[in-house]
Parts: structure tokens; C-alpha cells; sequence
């Protein structure tokens, strides 16, 4: 049906006075904000009408696990404050706030030392909030302000908190938390200005207004399933044996990636925190790797043509170097060895044989070969408080350091720098530097080579070697084998000097599996004091936990048949 001339008149009419009307209010805006904006901002500043500055937090950036787990991240909260003067008195209402917030209707309704106004920082969830502003809004209570701020989460709690750290309010106490807080961080929006009389806000100054910039990502090498493993296994070792703390590492030696990092004691980032509980015993301690120490000492020995794969030793359990004796060490009691092989000597963790390997590549060339594989080195993974190994370069016996260098004594070594020396073995002789950032933001990291260090081939022989100390029922880790799979490692007990006198280190380091290797684990148990301290005894059964954990993470098929 046409329409009707009048209707058309009566919408035409409609639709020219809106644009008026929107022209009128551009046109106003224009002459405050632009054409008339120095004579506003004068008369502001002249009757204190700058009275809005507001900031808008950055979200600090999270922390993942390289299997996209959360191990740190922000959550929105709200501190609430209570302006006495300008809230109802009734006790009604402050009962429903009390229901709201969770926090006694005592300690709400009594101000602080008689002051107008109160705030509690302890935050409230979302949801808190909401309810509090349900309160508000049904008594007209307009003396409660909420102010947005955010909470750090730790799904991970323990499990993590070595790695990870933890913050205190705004400040970051330890772990990536720390090291990488300026990229975290972000940049907090601002801007400041004052409401005219007709509502609209007027910035105080040309660019007042900055945009918030949150902080970026950051993805770690920690495979949480392997962490949450490595952790329970030192646990356990630590308590049953009442040493004084415990850690484990767990490398990809294809990447040098860390897949987990964990120690016992650790603390949880979301209670109470003192000085000192943070401290990682793989990443900040550093301690003689024992007798782990001979599968590299045989390597540099075939590498620089010292030894060759045919040598044999004779052991009569001890040998004298300079005015000090080196003994043996025996499970079974007898020290004395006898004639061995270097696989014999390997499995059987014979100390006489690699102090004489040592002597035999010299003192020079062996440090220049812990040089080369950066285990005196300050650990470069990217946490704070990074420590380096020991060793004394003016040690005026360097024929008796050389010898008990040959099994891992008189030098310390932080436990990351020496597994990722470790994983080389199961790498080809090529080594990995330790990686334990993935990436940040969209910014990936990479791996990277340290260097070729020995040979492939002495590589595979010095495996080989590892693989009779489990395999062989003369191996000192001949308790440690997983039916269906082939495992290589080498046991290490070292004794600790000065103060910790009588005390041992109990050490494990092994591949799973002993062929193509998806990790390499280095196990470490401070002080055990139960009664045992050998490391096939006290650190041996965390390897076996840890790597029974990697097969089935990793969906590692059997590789030697049932009843080898």
C-alpha cells in the first residue's frame, strides 16, 4: 500500500532533527576537546577538576610447560576498601558483606585505629566481587570500592616451584619468575584527566592516554608428566633414606632439552616463603660427581688415543700416587679387582683403573677436556642465582688430581652442566648445550650445539661400556634392569670433605633406552643417612622410577626380549 504523504513529512522531520542534533553534539565536542581545549584545561587546573587517574594493570605473562601445561599465570582479583563515612551503620549490612567477602563481619564493621577508611589486601576472586557489588548496589553503600589487581596461580605448586619461582605481590622472589620479569612484566595502561559538566572525560594532556602492553609468554622445556615423576622418585629417596635433599635431571640428548629439573626439599610459591627455600639443588649446588665421572674419562682416554678399546688393568684393590693412597671400593667387600678390561672396569666402578686412565691422558689435556664440556662453567639456562663448578687450577699435586679426577674427586660440578655432559655420550659424541626455554612470546629459542666431543664411534664404545654395568651380573647396577628394555648407566658414590666429613653424595646416571636414547637421567641424594650411600642403592631405584616414567611417556616399545 503507497505511503502516506503525511507520514513521510513526520519521518523526514524525525530524521532531520536527529542529525541536528548529532551535529549540535559533535560540534560541542569539537570546541572542548579541540578548538576551546586550552581554555578548558585552564579552567580544570583552576577549580582542581583533574580528578580521574586511572591505571589499568598489565597481565603478567604466563608460564607453560612444552606439553601446554599452565605452571604460572595471572588471575584477575579485587582488593576491597571501605570508606566509613559514607556506608550505612546497620549491622544487617554488614552481615551480607561478611557473607560476600568471607571476612568477619567483626573485622568489617571495626575501622582500623579509628580511620575513615580501610583496605584488605587480600584479594577477592571474581566472583567475590561480584557479590560484594550485589551489596553495594541493594544498600546504596557507596564507601566500598573494589580495585582490580591480579593473583599469581601455581597449578603446579611444588612440583614446579624449583623451576618456576614464585612472586610476592608484585615482586618476584626466585625461578623464571625472576630472571625473566622484565618481559613478563608488561606495561601498565595509564591515562588521567577530569569529567566536565556534561559527563565527558577530557584527557589533562595531549598523549595522557598509554595503552596497556601485557607481558609475554614464556613456554619451558619441563615436560610436566616427567617433572611430576622425577619429583615423587627424589622425594621418596630423600625421606627413606633422611638424606638432606635430593635432585634429578632429565635431558633430551637430541636437544639438550631439560625435560625435568627437579629437588627435594622445594617449597610451594603460593604459602609462606623464607630465604634459602628456593634453592635447586641441580641448578645452584655443586658437588664431586664420583665415580659417574670414569664413562668421561674413558671417553677422552679412546678419543686422544691413551687407551684403546682392547686395554687391560690389573687392580690389587689400591695404588699409591704421590704420599696418598687411592683405594677400591667393593659392594661385596673385595676390593681388589683383578684383571679387567675397560667394560670390566666400568661395570665393576674400578678406581685404580681411572686414576691410571687419567694419568695416562695427563693432567693438561684432561682439563682441557672438562673445559671443552663447559662443567666448571656457571649454568647458562636462564635462572637467577646461577652457580659454576669448582676446580683448583693452582693445585701444586697435579699428578694426585689427575689421578682422583679420573673418578670424578677433587672438583665439583653443578648436576645441569653434568648431565647435558652425560647426554653427548647418548648423542654421538655431539653435545647439546642445556636448553631450559623454549620459547618467549612468539620468539622461538633454539638449540644449540656445544661441539663434537668425541667421535661417534666412542661415543657408541663408552654406551657400550655403560650398558655392562646393568646388564652384567659383575655391574654394580645389575639390580636396576627393567624387564624388556636395555638400559645403560653407571653408578658413582662420592665421599664428602671439610665440614660433611663421613657424609656421601650417592649418584646415578643412565640412558633410557641404552640405544637411540629419549633421555639421559642424573640422579644426585645429599647425605643420606639411613645405613646406605652407595649409588646403586640409594640413587639407582630414582633412575629406575624416572625411566620407567620416560617409557611411558614416551610409548617406548621393548627393546631386548622377556627373560634376557
Amino acid at each position: 500500500m503507497p505511503q502516506r504523504t503525511g507520514d513521510t513529512a513526520r519521518f523526514n522531520l524525525v530524521g532531520w532533527s536527529l542529525s541536528g542534533l548529532f551535529a549540535v553534539a559533535s560540534f560541542s565536542q569539537l570546541r572542548v576537546q579541540v578548538l576551546d581545549r586550552a581554555q578548558v584545561l585552564y579552567e580544570a587546573d583552576r577549580y582542581a577538576h583533574f580528578d580521574l587517574s586511572t591505571t589499568v594493570p598489565a597481565r603478567r605473562g604466563t608460564v607453560y610447560s612444552s606439553d601446554g601445561k599452565i605452571l604460572a599465570q595471572s588471575e584477575d582479583a579485587y582488593e576491597l576498601g571501605l570508606h566509613y563515612t559514607k556506608m550505612p551503620k546497620s549491622p544487617a549490612f554488614f552481615a551480607a558483606l561478611s557473607e560476600a567477602t568471607g571476612l568477619p563481619a567483626s573485622e568489617l564493621q571495626a575501622p582500623s585505629n579509628d580511620a575513615a577508611m580501610r583496605v584488605w589486601r587480600t584479594p577477592l576472586s571474581v566472583d567475590k566481587a561480584n557479590e560484594v557489588r550485589s551489596v553495594r548496589r541493594d544498600w546504596g553503600a557507596d564507601g566500598v570500592s573494589l580495585d582490580r589487581c591480579q593473583i599469581r596461580d601455581y597449578p603446579f605448586a611444588e612440583v614446579a616451584a624449583g623451576i618456576v619461582g614464585a612472586m610476592r605481590g608484585d615482586k618476584p622472589i626466585s625461578g623464571i619468575e625472576q630472571s625473566k620479569d622484565a618481559l613478563m612484566r608488561g606495561t601498565d595502561g595509564q591515562y588521567s584527566g577530569f569529567i566536565d559538566r556534561s559527563g565527558t572525560f577530557v584527557a589533562d594532556k595531549d598523549q595522557s592516554y598509554r595503552e596497556k602492553s601485557n607481558g609475554e609468554n614464556v613456554t619451558l622445556t619441563i615436560d610436566t608428566t616427567l617433572q611430576t615423576a622425577a619429583l615423587q622418585a627424589v622425594r621418596n629417596a630423600v625421606e627413606s633414606n633422611k638424606a638432606k635433599s635430593g635432585c634429578a635431571v632429565v635431558v633430551d640428548p637430541k636437544t639438550g632439552d631439560l625435560l625435568a629439573v627437579a629437588n627435594w626439599p622445594t617449597f610451594d610459591p603460593e604459602a609462606s616463603w623464607n630465604p634459602g627455600d628456593d634453592f635447586n639443588m641441580a641448578t645452584m649446588g655443586a658437588y664431586e660427581p664420583g665415580s659417574t665421572f670414569k664413562i668421561l674419562t674413558v671417553a677422552e682416554g679412546l678419543e686422544c688415543g691413551a687407551l684403546s678399546p682392547t686395554d687391560h688393568d690389573y687392580c690389587s684393590g689400591q695404588m699409591t700416587v704421590g704420599k696418598r693412597v687411592i683405594h677400591c671400593a667393593s659392594h661385596e667387600g673385595n676390593r681388589a679387582h683383578g684383571d679387567v678390561d675397560l667394560a670390566q672396569a666400568i661395570a665393576k666402578s674400578c678406581n685404580v683403573s681411572a686414576a691410571r686412565w687419567a694419568l695416562k691422558i695427563g693432567h693438561d689435556r684432561l682439563l682441557a677436556f672438562m673445559d671443552k664440556l663447559g662443567i666448571f662453567e656457571k649454568t647458562d639456562i636462564g635462572l637467577p642465582s646461577q652457580r659454576a663448578g669448582i676446580y683448583n687450577r693452582k693445585d701444586p699435586a697435579t699428578e694426585l688430581q689427575t689421578a682422583t679426577n679420573g673418578f670424578g674427586q677433587s672438583m665439583s660440578c653443578v648436576p645441569v652442566n653434568l648431565a647435558a655432559a652425560y647426554a653427548m655420550l647418548a648423542n654421538d659424541g655431539l653435545m647439546m648445550k642445556p636448553r631450559l626455554i623454549k620459547q618467549i612470546g612468539d620468539q622461538t629459542i633454539p638449540a644449540q650445539p656445544r661441539g663434537q666431543m668425541v667421535s661417534p664411534q666412542v661415543a657408541h664404545t663408552v654406551v657400550h661400556f655403560m650398558e655392562s654395568v646393568i646388564e652384567s651380573d659383575h655391574g654394580t647396577g645389575k639390580t636396576l634392569r627393567i624387564p624388556g628394555y636395555q638400559l645403560a648407566g653407571k653408578t658413582g658414590t662420592a665421599q664428602k670433605v671439610g665440614t660433611a666429613e663421613g657424609k656421601y653424595v650417592a649418584n646415578f646416571v643412565g640412558l633410557v633406552p641404552s640405544q637411540n636414547a629419549k633421555a639421559v637421567v642424573l640422579v644426585m641424594i645429599d647425605s643420606p643417612s639411613a645405613g646406605q650411600y652407595y649409588g646403586a642403592q640409594v640413587a639407582g631405584p630414582v633412575f629406575v622410577d624416572i625411566a620407567k616414567s620416560v617409557i611411558r611417556r614416551f610409548s617406548i616399545p621393548p627393546t631386548v626380549k622377556e627373560g634376557r
